[in-house]
């Protein structure tokens, strides 16, 4: 399963707070496991915004996972909170819903998931790609899920990652 996201350091709290982007919001984060560590920890991607109503957005569309949560970074108690999770002794690992590089991972997802791609648009579409011709498709991360944009012949289809995983 392919993990896009870094993983989130203490030291990104400043950097954050320099950029305006005071709301974080905490989810669930299943795209993560390591069966054979000897500690289970649980994990929990954050994803940031500058103004408070869109992190409340994305806060009302997790309705169901346990671990949802809007931080205020300029709140000493939320920051405090955030900076117990960051610890290694802590149960949790947390990751950001940022990639370092866009293009490498849109690289990396023509090389590993051209079948999987392939299947997907067999299956789930009407669209007849000719051997001659190459997808290309582009990634799109909404609300913490990464999503996959395939456009052909005038059509646009936006797919959640894990749907062109399991193809």
């Amino acid at each position: 399963m392919l993990q896009p996201f870094e993983q989130f350091k203490p030291v990104y709290i400043d950097r954050l707070l320099k950029l305006n982007k005071r709301y974080l919001v905490a989810q669930s984060y299943t795209r993560l496991s390591n069966q054979f560590a000897e500690e289970k920890k649980i994990h929990i991607l954050l994803s940031d915004y500058e103004e408070y109503v869109l992190a409340k957005t994305h806060w009302d569309a997790l309705k169901t996972d346990p671990y949802r949560a809007v931080l205020d970074l300029q709140k000493s108690e939320h920051k405090a909170k955030l900076i117990e999770m960051l610890d290694m002794a802590s149960k949790y690992l947390v990751f950001w819903a940022i990639v370092k590089s866009v293009k490498e991972l849109e690289a990396l997802i023509n090389t590993r998931f051209p079948e999987h791609l392939k299947r997907y648009i067999e299956k789930q579409t009407n669209w007849r790609v000719g051997r001659d011709k190459t997808l290309r498709p582009s990634v799109q991360l909404i609300f913490g899920e990464l999503f996959i944009i395939l456009k052909y012949s005038g059509q646009t289809l936006r797919v959640k990652f894990e749907e062109i995983e399991k193809a």
